[in-house]
């Protein structure tokens, strides 16, 4: 079975699609399940949607000090807390705490913060990150022996099925027993371009705030 568990709707504030859109788009790819992951906003998952994907409910959480995915949550969590609190409400959620994308200078965790918390699993697979970044991932997944993740963490219609999971009946299960195959391509130098200047614009929009 075929799995993105990051990616963003119009409900992040650098998000384009919406989640109708989203869904249409990994049907004609072949995905079986997706996961929404909006920056700091459980609004995707407050309604039902009618599509053969499985859609598990999300939310990349934008720490003190670097963005956590949180899978399989029933609600909204609160943006700024510590890595320990935030990890500490994923789980009393119910859910698995992922550190995303820890090497990404805007709003990974770093490796250190990486290394000193309790994460479920490490994403090593990201399709807006560098290839030498997810590399670096793998390799620290590896040396403190955590389960992978991977995700396209796409935002526009041309990065959905970039990154994907393959697995065997149940995702969270799967990554958890480190049954998983991780699939994809990391950013390119086009993609790079695209990316910087978009995330700079959207910056400066902000105020110069982080997401």
């Amino acid at each position: 079975m075929k799995a993105d568990i990051h990616m963003h709707s119009i409900y992040s504030n650098d998000g384009k699609l919406t989640v109708e859109e989203i869904i249409k788009i990994m049907e004609k790819l072949g995905f079986d399940l997706i996961a929404i992951t909006d920056h700091n906003s459980f609004k995707a998952h407050q309604k039902s949607y009618d599509s053969k994907i499985k859609i598990l409910k999300g939310i990349e959480v934008s720490s003190c000090c670097g963005h956590i995915l949180a899978l399989n949550v029933s609600e909204e969590i609160k943006r700024g807390m510590s890595i320990e609190e935030t990890i500490e409400k994923i789980h009393d959620l119910g859910g698995i705490a992922i550190a995303a994308h820890p090497y990404r200078f805007w709003s990974g965790l770093g490796e250190d913060n990486t290394r000193k918390y309790n994460f479920d699993a490490i994403e090593v697979l990201n399709g807006r990150s560098f290839k030498k970044d997810n590399e670096k991932a793998k390799r620290l997944a590896n040396e403190l022996d955590k389960p992978m993740t991977a995700g396209s963490d796409a935002h526009l219609e041309n990065e959905f099925g970039r990154v994907w999971i393959e697995y065997d009946s149940d995702i969270l299960d799967d990554i958890l027993k480190r049954k998983v195959k991780l699939n994809g391509y990391s950013r390119d130098a086009k993609s790079t371009i695209n990316y910087v200047y978009r995330s700079v614009s959207l910056w400066i929009k902000r105020g110069f705030k982080k997401i």
